[in-house]
């Protein structure tokens, strides 16, 4: 019998961006608020995915922007308000290596971390400069938050654990990927930052922030493919009751 996974959406964080940067070329000049989104899945082995951005202070240091933490909002505050210690964390999945989907992954030092191979040689030696910026790369003269020598490397899709599996879907970054979770209700995707507001799932309209648009269209096609439903990773209407721990599942 598969394993059915328990799911929680933790807003660690908030901050503003342009509108477009989640809608391509829609909402050019609105202001977005956007939570910074990590989900605690509860199974046979506590798994995390994504793990927000360091401080907003470190941020605002190397990428000046309107960005915040509430005290609540500390990654550590949200796993502990639902029993978990972070060495109680098995494995940390990265959706993908920008800033603030791996900022806090030093907390959990006793988790493996899974990132796709492809991922960490682009977030290394990106192409286009404006990348060097989102994964804080060394090679643009930032500090990232990841530690490349505590990486778990995967290429391509792979089942991590019973009812829970990864699909590699490049777009957004070379190396995103999705996690798929069997739940009571059906497969859940969290798509990372390919899916950032409900609009690029159910319209299919792609992410303003994009390594390869056609990728990103192959991609969805095949989390269409994959899943029943998807949460976004950034889209503040996942919290619309105002409280910062969400369960979806």
């Amino acid at each position: 019998m598969t394993t059915l996974w328990r799911v929680w959406a933790l807003r660690a964080g908030r901050s503003q961006m342009d509108q477009s940067l989640a809608t391509y070329l829609d909402g050019m000049g609105t202001a977005l608020t956007i939570p910074h989104t990590m989900f605690l899945l509860a199974g046979p082995r506590v798994v995390l995915v994504d793990t927000s951005f360091e401080s907003a202070q470190a941020v605002r240091d190397a990428y000046p922007q309107e960005i915040w933490r509430d005290p609540e909002e500390e990654p550590v505050a949200l796993l502990a308000g639902l029993g978990v210690a972070p060495d109680q964390v098995d494995i940390v999945v990265c959706s993908h290596l920008h800033y603030d989907h791996c900022g806090c992954n030093r907390q959990f030092s006793s988790a493996r971390v899974v990132v796709q191979r492809t991922e960490l040689d682009y977030a290394l030696h990106p192409t286009a400069t404006i990348m060097e910026r989102e994964f804080f790369s060394p090679s643009g003269g930032f500090r990232p938050p990841f530690d490349p020598t505590r990486m778990d490397l995967i290429d391509g899709d792979r089942q991590l654990l019973d009812g829970l599996s990864l699909l590699h879907l490049p777009g957004h970054t070379p190396g995103s990927q999705a996690v798929v979770i069997e739940t009571e209700h059906g497969p859940l995707g969290l798509l990372g930052d390919n899916v950032m507001v409900a609009e690029n799932w159910a319209s299919n309209v792609p992410v303003g922030l994009h390594t390869d648009l056609d990728a990103w269209y192959r991609s969805m096609a095949k989390a269409h493919a994959a899943v029943d439903r998807v949460i976004p990773s950034h889209d503040l209407r996942v919290f619309a009751d105002g409280q910062p721990v969400v369960r979806i599942a």
